[in-house]
């Protein structure tokens, strides 16, 4: 099973990777969507007995997906974190050290988990409510309205159900249809929404072993 595929949207080469990331290597950018930031220390905060070795795993997935790939920028399509309670000093200091190892630009397109959340500094974090890259447009929620450039969004955890006679399995995906990307959440630590495939739509889904391309 491939670890990563390459597909083209429009004119540019993509690398759709199976950590929950994609990579446009004519423009050295990593796109990721809702990374939940502090949920473990938010579900805590609430009673909820959970460790924060999922955090520190997903920093970890992060920073090696990173160094596998030249990147110059990593744009964040929403959710960066998961409350502004969230921000624990624990949090802070991780992710600074997190920003220490891995200084390129980080650009964020608020979501609906941070829209008005103030972050740290030492973060480094430029803050947008949408963005557009050449022909390619980058928003959190995907807009319908936007029709005459190609959207990535994050927001909705797409999922894609498997089945094989009485088996079955629910999987992150990325789903890509006509003008759209839709990434599947970076963090382990979040639900999904599945997603049927309409015609001539495609979904790349991911395991920890790979991913496989499924085409309508």
């Amino acid at each position: 099973m491939d670890k990563s595929v390459e597909l083209t949207i429009g004119e540019d080469r993509f690398i759709f990777d199976c950590r929950r990331a994609l990579y446009w290597p004519r423009r050295k950018v990593l796109l990721t969507a809702d990374l939940h930031w502090g949920k473990t220390q938010y579900l805590r905060s609430h009673g909820v007995a959970i460790s924060d070795r999922v955090f520190e795993a997903d920093l970890r997935r992060l920073s090696q997906v990173m160094d596998d790939y030249e990147t110059d920028s990593l744009l964040v399509l929403g959710d960066l974190i998961h409350h502004e309670k969230s921000l624990s000093k624990g949090v802070i200091e991780k992710v600074a050290h997190f920003r220490e190892k891995n200084p390129c630009e980080l650009v964020l397109i608020k979501g609906n988990h941070d829209r008005y959340t103030k972050f740290p500094e030492a973060w480094g974090i430029v803050e947008e409510s949408e963005f557009t890259l050449d022909e390619f447009y980058f928003t959190h929620e995907h807009d319908s309205k936007k029709k005459r450039a190609f959207q990535f969004s994050g927001h909705l955890h797409p999922m894609l159900r498997l089945r094989a006679g009485f088996d079955e399995l629910r999987l992150p995906a990325f789903i890509l249809g006509d003008g759209f990307c839709y990434l599947p959440a970076f963090s382990h630590l979040t639900g999904g929404q599945d997603i049927r495939l309409a015609k001539n739509q495609k979904a790349v889904v991911l395991t920890e072993e790979g991913l496989e391309v499924f085409e309508k």
